[in-house]
């Protein structure tokens, strides 16, 4: 979803450019040009946003002029309420081989603690490749693929709630243990993970503390205090994305367990069952954050914080919901004016 022009992204899009594979395209979403290392762009943003903005843009011109197919999924237009109807998924695939997950193409982000998963599957390659041609082509649809450890949905913003709907069995038939990772996790998922607190389950959630949407983080803790869920405080940014389930299930992808992703967002989730792979995210994950996060209960907002915070995501929720139709398509590459 976001690709910019710094240290990170400027070396990303030089490979590309290097790259003599035959067929060399990339998908964009239109975020990137209206928000810029966490800001949105315009006339009263910092001149080194304004700067970047438009480095960005020269970036992706280049690449055109290089021969790369260049295309922007979602234009916003003169519609600013389509700032809620995102492209959010990451994803590469070269060759034969497939990564999702939550990282972008930025300095900050590559900053933050992220997560990629490497597909090797032939059979989940090929669908991610597929549902790339087909965002491209603007004829993205929901579709579910079956291969050996892993079911691999690709979400299309508007039937969500079907492959959600796997995630919310898994939380009901949970035994022992649910552990979340993710920066931004809201309703409707909340509740659901507040159910199974109620009959005995332990529920985890970790998220950091220097959140970026501090929104979030203020409206989750008070939330989960009343409803028996833990919370750690993570003391560095994640914008990983991941829940396990019992130790044996886990999900992930680019989905942050949020009203955007269930409502509106295209997104990637994959439910992994590899044993390899889950005992990986327990030692490189898992452990680590339970050793360095904040005890459950070692900080809370302000009361009226708290409130506040729960009141402005509940009106971002009902309004991303009215966008759940909005037609999704790309477009080629042009500047801002010609989109």
């Amino acid at each position: 979803m976001t690709f910019e022009c710094d240290a990170a992204g400027g070396a990303v899009a030089a490979a590309i450019r290097a790259s003599a594979a035959s067929d060399r395209r990339v998908l964009v979403d239109d975020y990137s040009r209206h928000v810029v290392n966490d800001h949105f762009v315009g006339p009263r943003a910092p001149a080194p946003v304004i700067a970047e903005a438009k480095a960005t843009r020269a970036m992706f011109d280049v690449l055109v002029a290089d021969g790369i197919g260049v295309r922007v999924t979602n234009p916003i237009g003169r519609n600013r309420a389509r700032y809620m109807v995102r492209n959010h998924k990451k994803l590469i695939v070269a060759d034969d081989i497939g990564y999702i997950g939550g990282i972008n193409f930025s300095d900050h982000n590559f900053a933050w603690h992220d997560m990629m998963i490497r597909i090797a599957d032939p059979v989940a390659v090929a669908a991610l490749a597929d549902d790339f041609d087909a965002t491209w082509r603007s004829r993205g649809q929901a579709r579910r693929t079956v291969a050996p450890g892993i079911i691999l949905h690709a979400l299309d913003g508007r039937d969500n709630a079907v492959a959600f709907a796997e995630v919310f069995a898994a939380f009901a038939a949970a035994r022992a243990t649910i552990d979340v990772v993710s920066a931004y996790p809201t309703e409707p998922f909340l509740g659901a993970l507040a159910t199974a607190a109620a009959r005995g389950v332990r529920v985890r959630i970790f998220t950091p503390m220097p959140n970026n949407k501090p929104v979030v983080r203020d409206a989750l803790i008070p939330f989960a205090a009343r409803h028996g869920i833990e919370v750690r405080l993570l003391p560095d940014m994640t914008h990983l994305k991941a829940i396990m389930i019992d130790d044996a299930t886990l999900f992930a992808g680019s989905t942050n367990f949020d009203f955007a992703s269930f409502h509106v967002e295209e997104e990637y989730l994959a439910i992994l069952t590899d044993p390899v792979l889950l005992a990986q995210f327990r030692d490189l994950v898992l452990a680590p954050a339970a050793a360095t996060a904040l005890p459950d209960g070692a900080w809370r907002p302000a009361a009226w914080r708290g409130r506040a915070s729960r009141l402005a995501l509940a009106a971002a929720a009902v309004a991303v919901r009215t966008m759940r139709g909005t037609r999704r398509h790309a477009v080629d590459w042009a500047s801002p004016g010609q989109a």
